[in-house]
């Protein structure tokens, strides 16, 4: 089983994700944790952080 995460880059810091070769965005985004994230977590490249959690409002009829 792997574990994912939601991480983003420190402040200053400039991380390519191995998959895509694309930059990891500013508000972070939930990876799969292998070793290049714990890597980059352990040389402080990385943070992880818990997502943001959105207002969830249903939809329907207001009572």
């Amino acid at each position: 089983m792997t574990t994912q995460q939601h991480v983003k880059p420190a402040v200053g810091c400039l991380v390519r994700d191995p998959v895509t070769y694309e930059a990891l965005p500013v508000e972070g985004k939930l990876v799969e944790m292998n070793s290049y994230w714990v890597r980059k977590a352990a040389a402080g490249d990385i943070e992880i952080v818990e997502p943001a959690t959105q207002d969830l409002k249903t939809k329907g009829d207001k009572q």
